[in-house]
């Protein structure tokens, strides 16, 4: 059962890797996309928060509730000793029209009437002498316009205030409905919902009614106390019980003293510290990025990781403000700087992760296999987040509920900026690197651990095959072989070497920094996420144990001291057990901004709701507060007339804007759970394998006529499945082949394993020992040093080492049988000829070597290696090796091609030809020995033809091209490869271009693919058949009918092809290779 869950759960880190994979994938090759997308789901979700944050109010941070008025200073808050700023009187109104009907009354009139009976409870109230003393007076009016306005000076909010207390304009209205829609809202609070008591979708008003049903229509009234007297509220409840009928309450109701404290004016410098913690954030990731060295732009990186954590924040409170999720917990303050931690940490682990993959591979491949190894974190940790806020929220404790309300957000939010966000931004600075940037990324690779690579099935978009041209994935030119020879091999002047060119200080090694100590340490462990998730759960144990079982007590009849004592941690009012507190919960919020507009100030204020008083009113429909009159004055003005319209235009734009952002969170969440059903539920678009696509039909037509009759016959091109070489656990560094012996070939990946391979099944025959001297007993192994090049030479294996350093292996001894360690500059090229062997480093310079094999006894020794001459070839690294007859051919970054007389007498090695004509770097080199002809290619797109005898420069082909053509040769023509679709023919006679022949399923832009040594983008097997490399696919072209004769579509970006029998290529896909042969011929 352990070794089934176990398979289980690797099967799901393999799913949840290959979803990360796909849409790393996804985003490298939409970034601008998925960039735009993110923005602009900020920009609207951050609007709510932006106007927040500019408006001069204060928020409740606490609630307290008792059933006295003044509490014991033990119980009580440490606010509570002052008095309070107002004392808020609601009277619940409840209105019905009696008796009813139907056909002959509208809805307009059931809403009507509850507005008739606020002008009578008004009138009521005001007319009470001892109302007048009591009430809280306004010493001037700022604004004659504002409607709160009216002859008396207290402060009563009532639906009658939408006419301005005026019963005249109340019955000259024809249509009450309109004129309460009418009124404006803002951000803050909506007028209408003030006036009414409560939200208008609690009073049972509509804009538009369906039925002519029977109505209740409830509302409240609400007066503002400066000084509390129960006399006088006992009063105005036997005063109002003489017209209306009061509604018994609740016992908790009726005794229930409800406090609600504000904090301190929220301004600008209220945000500093948040602003400056931000800010501090920003020139830590900065100087983290210096030391990681291996990103374009440390500031564009180190803005794009606090922008994700800002904007998570900001989006986050946006949605609350939209959802009317406010925090009143105690300590709520914590939550911007909780979301700064948790999103600094996910943003670093991610950069980690991206930037040390193997610079080997295109920037498509590295986000793709950066995002797969952190993925399996990225979930793992989200989903726990999530459920542990759900056992959080189960609790019923109001803090622990508040506060999970707000992190479910925060983590989805920041997931959701992580993934598209921060990885577009991490594609485009990956795009930006320089070639410095590159040399110092695969120096630091001599000391760090490059990730290990999984084979992952590509991804088939299937849009693609709704609308091709469309969602065809644009292919552009992003390196030069030149900027990429540093990935592995081709670095600046390694930090061993003693190059004359090394003026640079090497760079430390990351361990010496203490900054990235800890930051390894961090994204390793999720130290920050794992301490959140303990405090949580100790923070949730303990509230749950004191303040659960006091909960439970309560319910079990404790006293009201005990009761009152627990009521101190609840802070949020609907736990409160009060029928009516609904009322006092919709509203509390308003007061700030209400007294704001008296110019009161509520901040380091409380205000206390008195208990309710509940009324239910019943209208006649012959009232005469029913009856409509005409108006007196039927001349209005235009802009009286316009005030309206603006209004209605007005709302209509908040509701737009409602709309706007209910449909973004809504989007946010859609996306993030889509995210996750593709990674649990859905493998429908993922490719398993490798697909074999034929492009074009596989048959020719060939007629041949005899005489007065003609035979047909056809030919038919019959594919064959690759052949899968899987073991490596990093990306193929170097593949070695034995033109004499193809029944086995050589590799090794960037970890510096080799392996020896089957060429026909497949298998691995052997790992080869690098084992150099025998382990000392409690000393530790040393680690072999990383492989820059391979030759294999019958059962022996030349390994070039990137210390300088030369290994000599015997296949069937399994063993190292020489060293060679008189040079400390990295080794780029191997070329073994018999038992001679020439040597290219990093810095241009050039050895020739002679091995003294000993083959007595049937087991292979070496007695010798011996320096025969060093030479400096070059002033820049090689590009390509070739050999012809008794000569080394080299070409270099410095523009020139040379050529070596390869001799055993030390004398007769040196230079016997330089070939210069190109401006640019060499990268390609072909050699049509029956000829004797040299082909080369530069960056520039130049192809130069040489004669190899000579040293002449025969002809140059200019084809306006920006990146260098790929080379081979057959018997009539020249092959060159370009771009990603193009291979051109030209005539080896005359140089003349026979033919070029385009793949029509190729989108026909430029990609430039980096092979590594020894291999090439098309390869020629006789004067019919080439096979060309590009993106992920191998074509195979027939050269006499100049078509398309198959494809085969393998697991990822080619990396590297290489010929290994005279009918298959071998191709090098990240960490794995595959055979593909060329197609059968069958005639019928």
């Amino acid at each position: 059962m352990n070794d089934q869950m176990r398979m289980r759960w690797k099967e799901a880190k393999e799913r949840i890797g290959n979803a990360y994979h796909d849409y790393g994938r996804l985003c490298a090759a939409h970034p601008k996309a998925c960039l735009s997308m993110s923005l602009l789901t900020m920009i609207v979700l951050s609007y709510p928060t932006v106007t927040r944050l500019r408006l001069p109010v204060s928020t409740p941070i606490d609630v307290f509730w008792s059933e006295h008025l003044h509490v014991n200073e033990k119980i009580a808050p440490f606010w509570i000793n002052e008095n309070p700023a107002s004392y808020i009187q609601q009277f619940i109104v409840s209105t019905t029209v009696s008796p009813w009907n139907a056909t002959e009354m509208s809805p307009e009139q059931a809403v009507r009437a509850a507005v008739a009976s606020a002008f009578r409870i008004r009138t009521l109230l005001l007319a009470e002498p001892a109302v007048e003393e009591l009430c809280l007076r306004l010493a001037n009016q700022r604004d004659s316009h504002w409607p709160f306005r009216s002859k008396s000076v207290c402060v009563v909010l009532s639906p009658a205030t939408i006419w301005y207390n005026n019963l005249q304009k109340f019955r000259e209205d024809d249509d009450v409905i309109e004129t309460v829609f009418n009124e404006q809202c803002k951000s803050t609070f909506c007028m209408r919902d003030l006036l009414l008591g409560a939200p208008v979708a609690a009073t049972g008003i509509k804009q538009k009614y369906q039925t002519n049903r029977k109505r209740k229509i409830e509302y409240a009234v609400t007066i503002f106390f400066a000084r509390y007297s129960k006399k006088v509220i006992q009063g105005l409840k036997d005063k109002l019980a003489k017209e209306f009928e009061i509604v018994e309450t609740p016992a908790n109701d009726e005794r229930t003293f409800v406090q609600v404290y504000f904090h301190p004016l929220k301004t600008f410098s209220s945000y500093l510290p948040l602003i400056s913690t931000y800010f501090v954030c920003m020139i830590y990731v900065y100087y983290s990025c210096r030391k990681i060295q291996m990103v374009a732009s440390r500031w564009g990186l180190a803005f794009a990781s606090c922008f994700t954590v800002a904007s998570t924040l900001l989006m986050t409170t946006g949605i609350c403000a939209h959802l009317d999720l406010s925090t009143t917990t105690w300590g709520s303050e914590v939550y911007p700087y909780i979301a700064l931690i948790m999103g600094l940490e996910n943003t670093l682990c991610i950069t980690r992760s991206v930037v040390y993959t193997s610079p080997s591979l295109d920037v498509s491949s590295r986000i793709a296999h950066g995002l797969s190894q952190e993925g399996y974190k990225l979930t793992k940790y989200y989903i726990l987040e999530l459920l542990a806020l759900l056992i959080g929220f189960l609790t019923r404790i109001s803090d622990i509920q508040e506060f999970c309300q707000f992190s479910v957000i925060c983590v989805t939010v920041d997931f959701y900026m992580q993934l598209f966000f921060y990885a577009p931004c991490l594609t485009f600075d990956l795009q930006r690197l320089g070639l410095e940037e590159k040399r110092k990324f695969a120096e630091l690779l001599l000391y760090e651990e490059i990730p290990r690579l999984k084979n992952y099935a590509p991804v088939s978009c299937p849009m693609r095959k709704v609308w091709p041209k469309l969602f065809v994935m644009k292919k552009m030119q992003k390196r030069r072989l030149s900027d990429s020879g540093v990935d592995d091999r081709m670095q600046k002047e390694s930090p061993r070497g003693d190059s004359k060119d090394d003026g640079d200080v090497p760079v430390p090694r990351p361990e010496d920094s203490v900054r990235m100590k800890i930051m390894y340490f961090t994204t390793r462990t999720r130290i920050v996420q794992r301490t959140i998730l303990v405090v949580f759960a100790i923070w949730t144990v303990v509230l749950v144990f004191f303040v659960g079982s006091r909960q439970l007590g309560m319910e079990n009849n404790l006293t009201n001291q005990s009761i009152e004592s627990l009521t101190r941690s609840h802070r949020i009012l609907s736990t409160a057990n009060l029928q009516y507190g609904n009322w006092q919960r919709r509203t509390y919020k308003w007061w700030p901004a209400v007294a704001h507009e008296y110019n009161i100030s509520l901040n380091s204020r409380y205000v206390t709701f008195l208990p309710p008083i509940v009324i239910n009113a019943k209208i006649h429909p012959s009232d005469f507060m029913m009856q409509k009159i005409q108006k007196e004055n039927q001349t209005v003005e235009q802009e009286e007339e316009d005030a309206p319209v603006l209004r209605s235009r007005i709302d209509w734009l908040e509701m737009q804007l409602k709309m706007y952002l209910a449909a973004f969170w809504l989007l946010l969440i859609t996306t993030v759970i889509a995210f996750f059903a593709y990674v649990f539920l859905s493998d429908r678009w993922k490719v398993g394998g490798v697909k074999h696509v034929q492009e074009q039909q596989q048959g020719d037509t060939v007629g041949k006529n005899n005489g007065s009759g003609g035979t047909m016959s056809t030919k038919n091109f019959v594919e064959t499945h690759p052949t899968t070489f899987q073991g490596h656990r990093f990306p193929i560094e170097s593949i070695a082949i034995d033109d004499e012996d193809p029944a086995t070939f050589v590799s090794c990946c960037q970890e510096g394993i080799v392996y020896v391979w089957n060429t026909q099944t497949g298998q691995r025959t052997l790992r080869v020992n690098r084992l150099r001297a025998a382990p000392e007993q409690g000393k530790e192994i040393p680690a072999a040093p990383k492989i820059w090049a391979l030759a294999k030479r019958n059962d022996t294996i030349i390994i070039g080492c990137c210390d300088g350093s030369i290994e000599i292996a015997s296949i069937s001894r399994n063993k190292l049988i020489g060293l060679y360690t008189k040079s400390t500059i990295g080794v780029s090229h191997l070329v073994c000829r018999d038992d001679e062997l020439a040597v290219v480093r990093l810095d241009g310079s050039l050895e020739f070597l002679t091995v003294d094999y000993d083959r007595s006894e049937g087991r292979i020794r070496v007695r010798q290696i011996e320096l025969l001459k060093s030479i400096r070839a070059h002033q820049k690294p090689v590009c390509r090796v070739a050999t012809w007859r008794s000569q080394l051919i080299t070409t270099s970054f410095d523009r020139s091609i040379k050529m070596w007389n390869w001799s055993q007498n030390p004398v007769e090695i040196e230079i016997s030809n330089v070939f210069l004509s190109h401006n640019s770097p060499v990268v390609n080199l072909a050699i049509d020995e029956p000829q004797a002809i040299m082909y080369s290619s530069c960056e520039e797109g130049v192809i130069c033809w040489w004669n190899l005898h000579t040293g002449e420069l025969i002809r140059t082909i200019d084809n306006n091209t920006t990146w260098a053509f790929q080379l081979a040769t057959s018997s009539e023509y020249l092959l060159g490869f370009y771009g990603s679709s193009q291979l051109y023919l030209w005539n080896v006679e005359n140089g003349q271009l026979a033919c070029r022949v385009t793949d029509a399923m190729g989108d026909g832009t430029s990609e430039d693919t980096l092979y590594t040594v020894g291999s090439s983008g098309v390869v020629s097997f006789d004067d019919q058949i080439a096979a060309t490399a590009s993106s992920d696919s191998v074509t195979f072209w027939d050269l006499k009918h100049r078509a398309i004769i198959g494809k085969v579509k393998l697991n990822g970006k080619i990396s590297s092809m290489r010929k290994l029998t005279a009918q298959s290529v071998l191709c090098g896909v990240d960490n794995s290779m595959y055979s593909v042969t060329v197609p059968s011929v069958r005639f019928k």
